[in-house]
């Protein structure tokens, strides 16, 4: 009996000691691991870009023969034309774009296209068949655009990596006339002075441009893009002078030229991705 009070006695001594020991033994807390950064795509940057796609001219105008001193039916006879040839267009563009807030862009943008819509036609000086000539001889005409060149303001709405601008700005176009007076029959309308001669023209002008588009971010660096613009560039008006044994002869040429363009481009914006810890 003895013997069993003190295995007792020794066993609730060694659980007590044990519970203690556990008591003093320190708490070990969880780890907190921080979440990975993020990478925030900001639209704002200096970019730089080629595109390509294509132009539809709109000519619209007229010719305009004037003969002093000849006989009232041919003196002063004018002619509509339209015309509306298309070409490839590609160059390269540059600008800016400053993100004000998660969804709004504004930037500038400055771009310079190659371009080639050509048109030609002929008429009589006065009266007879146009591009023939039968004593009366006749006028030829031609035109091609040179190049576009534009700057621009930019205004975009963003979802995320998607953007939807309007844009718009000044915009400027060359474009090379000819105008040839092939006389060498009997001389142009009444004169008698056989010529064949031709006034060429390199006209720069300035008008205005506006248009939509839509871009997207394939990288923090790589933007692609499908663009509309529609170039009016105002009237142009070119005049060959001539001298006759009538008195002074004049072919004038005034018409308007619009553009309408669609290309696809492709950018590289300086600067990477923020990045951000949430």
């Amino acid at each position: 009996m003895r013997k069993l009070v003190l295995a007792g006695l020794v066993l609730a001594s060694s659980l007590g000691t044990g519970s203690a020991m556990a008591a003093d033994m320190p708490v070990k807390a969880p780890l907190y691991k921080a979440p990975p950064p993020v990478e925030v795509y900001s639209w704002t940057g200096f970019y730089v870009g080629g595109n390509v796609g294509g132009l539809w001219e709109h000519d619209s105008g007229n010719t305009h023969w004037v003969s002093v001193n000849a006989p009232a039916i041919v003196t002063n006879i004018l002619q509509s034309q339209s015309f509306n040839p298309s070409s490839v267009i590609g160059g390269i563009h540059a600008g800016f774009n400053w993100q004000a807030s998660p969804w709004l862009v504004l930037g500038v943008e400055g771009d310079w296209e190659w371009t080639g819509p050509s048109s030609t036609f002929c008429r009589t000086t006065d009266i007879g068949p146009a591009c023939t000539d039968t004593g009366r001889g006749f006028l030829t005409f031609n035109e091609k655009t040179r190049w576009l060149a534009s700057a621009r303001g930019r205004l975009g709405i963003v979802w995320d990596r998607v953007m939807l601008y309007g844009t718009g700005g000044a915009a400027w176009g060359r474009v090379n006339t000819s105008i040839n007076a092939n006389c060498l029959v009997a001389g142009c309308g009444f004169s008698l002075i056989q010529l064949n001669t031709t006034a060429s023209f390199n006209d720069t002008k300035t008008g205005w441009v506006a248009g939509v588009g839509i871009e997207a971010m394939l990288t923090a660096n790589w933007l692609v893009r499908a663009e509309y613009l529609h170039y009016d560039l105002g009237t142009f008006t070119d005049t060959l002078n001539l001298v006759g044994t009538v008195g002074a002869q004049t072919a004038t040429w005034s018409r308007r030229f619009t553009y309408d363009t669609a290309r696809v481009g492709l950018s590289y914006k300086f600067g990477g991705p923020v990045v951000a810890r949430y």
